[in-house]
């Protein structure tokens, strides 16, 4: 055992440096979005990369379509989100085909004609097609239409103005509502409609303003609570040369105020990282608790990918009193997650983009959902060893850094041998002690090098507690010291080995523990 110590000693340090290793990219690749909110938990898949139809029943389970190569899938999960029921349709599905889904009827659109399930057509050459919680509303021939389920009989709403090729609408608590937008040049009107019992539309609120020249508004979205609104304008401004840019305003006001509210250009910070967000984008507006919330997805920062630090996930934000804005991460995964949308008040959706297929995933702060997506999948172990691996690459680089450590030694040895010749073969204690010492001076003068602000800001806190640096350094050192004077007795190493085994060994175990949060 005593012969074997010179290599056993070190190496018990470099891979407790590897499992420590690892079980940091175990904790990156498994974080939770923010604190008492879930991971990202699989419910199934869909082919089609669009928002899924979400129907909450009267006692509390979800239902929600997902979509097949000419497929429909009701799926009804209870509020712990497992599977209780599923029902399969054969319909005809692309990525622009919309349903509508009750526990008596479905109808659906492809885009051109209006069926029920049999495939009978009952209403062709519909433009849009937009399926509420119990009526279907759709246009056609620039009309506005709504659509019974029962009887598949349809009565005219409302005529579009000119240029309204499209409504965004909005199902309240009690009332159905939906707003049309125009815009001429940077010019845009709003106008909001509730439409009664009776099928007539009353408009209820409008306002004109404008934007930012050469900007075009990409998309909206509103909600309403009691008497107030809020919504969210998406434009995008094209470039004569790069890409185009992006950006978001959202403003709040009554239904029953006559004067144009203020639009406020958003920029989300980063709750997990230093900045903003990028490319804040599917964004929803509604209200909790009487406050304005928004729902998106954005790149941000995360500790799930290897080579980079940047995912689109789900955030939320609001706005507080004073005009700040807070936003929160609803999702911490590596894939892009698209489409989000609030099941409930604590429980999120959103899509995973696959590349045949699109995983369905929620989280929540429900603590039951919060136990459930804790445990560890399989691509929790492959991103965790993949990390792992390239946290072992960055040491290897990490190692060339050390290299003024090491040249300080051996220029040494080089000028001993030129002065006093082979006789430094034989045992001179102090010239081994003085290679030690010329290398630890070395450490300790170029220890900037190396421990530099960005890596120990990167590291986790059991390296960079106050002095950490100078403890390392010295306990390795010594456990480097007992493994090189186990080989005097041991092995016959004559002292310029043994300076050199002590200066590799001790690089070797600091960059194991320091080096994959160097860069």
């Amino acid at each position: 055992m005593k012969k074997q110590l010179f290599w056993i000693l070190p190496c018990i340090v470099i891979i407790t440096g590897i499992v420590l290793m690892f079980n940091q990219s175990i904790a990156d690749v498994t974080e939770q979005p923010e604190e008492d909110w879930s991971r990202g938990l699989k419910i199934g898949t869909t082919t089609v990369d669009k928002t899924l139809p979400v129907r909450e029943t009267g006692d509390g389970n979800f239902v929600i379509q997902t979509y097949e190569e000419d497929m429909l899938r009701a799926q009804t999960f209870n509020n712990e989100f497992e599977l209780i029921d599923e029902a399969a349709y054969d319909i005809p599905l692309d990525k622009w085909t919309r349903v509508f889904l009750d526990e008596d009827h479905l109808i659906y659109h492809d885009y051109s004609d209006i069926y029920n399930h049999d495939g009978n057509i009952i209403v062709s050459d519909a433009e849009r097609f937009y399926p509420m919680d119990s009526t279907i509303l759709y246009i056609k021939e620039n009309n506005l239409y709504e659509l019974n389920p029962d009887d598949h009989s349809s009565a005219k709403i409302m005529e579009l103005n000119k240029g309204n090729e499209d409504i965004v609408p909005f199902q309240g608590e009690q009332q159905l509502y939906f707003m049309t937008e125009h815009s001429l040049n940077n010019d845009v009107e709003l106008s909001i409609y509730e439409l009664a019992d009776n099928g007539d539309a009353k408009r209820v609120h409008t306002e004109s303003f404008q934007i930012d020249a050469m900007q075009t508004v990409e998309n909206i979205d509103f909600a309403i609570n009691d008497d107030n609104l809020s919504y969210t304008l998406e434009t995008v401004q094209k470039q004569s040369q790069g890409s185009p840019e992006f950006y978001t305003y959202v403003a709040e006001t009554s239904l029953s105020s006559d004067q144009v509210p203020s639009l406020k250009s958003l920029t989300f910070p980063d709750p997990a990282g230093r900045g903003s967000l990028s490319e804040a984008s599917d964004i929803t507006v509604s209200y909790q608790n009487e406050t304005v919330q928004l729902l998106f997805s954005a790149g941000g920062f995360t500790e799930t990918k290897y080579r980079k630090n940047q995912a689109f996930n789900v955030y939320s934000a609001t706005i507080t009193d004073r005009g700040e804005i807070q936003s929160a991460r609803k999702s911490n995964s590596p894939k892009g997650a698209v489409d989000p949308q609030w099941l409930n008040e604590s429980t999120v959706m959103w899509l995973e983009q696959g590349a045949e297929r699109n995983e369905v995933f929620v989280s929540s702060s429900n603590p039951s959902i919060i136990d459930k997506a804790s445990g560890l999948r399989q691509d929790d172990w492959l991103r965790a060893l993949g990390k792992t691996f390239g946290m072992l690459a960055k040491v290897l680089i990490t190692i060339l850094v050390t290299t003024i450590w090491f040249i300080c030694p051996v220029v040494f040895i080089v000028l001993m041998y030129v002065i006093k010749g082979r006789k430094l073969d034989e045992d001179n204690s102090w010239f081994f002690y003085a290679g030690i010492a010329i290398y630890m001076l070395a450490v300790f003068i170029f220890r900037g090098i190396v421990f530099i602000d960005r890596m120990l800001a990167r590291a986790p806190d059991y390296l960079t507690f106050a002095g950490s640096s100078y403890i390392f350094i010295l306990v390795f050192a010594l456990i480097a010291f007992i493994a090189t004077q186990s080989t005097k007795a041991t092995r016959d190493w004559y002292a310029p080995a043994r300076i050199i085994y002590f200066a590799g060994a001790h690089i070797l175990m600091l960059v194991t523990f320091f080096g994959p949060y160097y860069f």
